[in-house]
């Protein structure tokens, strides 16, 4: 198993919840190039709703967030933090107390 992937286990069911700062820092990085999520897209032949995905955190590809990455000349580690199982915990009840609000 990937170090990537040891980093990840146990940390509970997809999706995984919203990461607000992964997606803060991706979108400024293309908002520097002007450019949009899709976009980001069709330069890398990845669908747009992958690469939303990924940026915001609900979906975990190491592949495509090294591609994306390298694409907007930024380094993964800062575009995509590792989290703990404790950052992912608090991540998910912030969510879940959003959506109680909502209802």
């Amino acid at each position: 198993m990937s170090s990537f992937l040891r980093e990840f286990a146990g940390l509970g069911s997809r999706p995984y919840p919203l990461d607000h700062e992964r997606r803060r820092r991706v979108l400024v990085a293309l908002a520097e190039r002007d450019m949009t999520i899709s976009d980001l897209s069709r330069h890398l032949y990845v669908t747009r709703s992958c690469i939303s995905e990924v940026i915001s955190g609900r979906r975990l590809s190491q592949k495509t967030e090294q591609r994306i990455a390298d694409f907007l000349g930024k380094s993964a580690d800062y575009l995509f933090p590792l989290r703990t199982p404790e950052e992912i915990g608090e991540m998910r009840r912030a969510e879940a107390a959003t959506k109680r609000e909502a209802a």
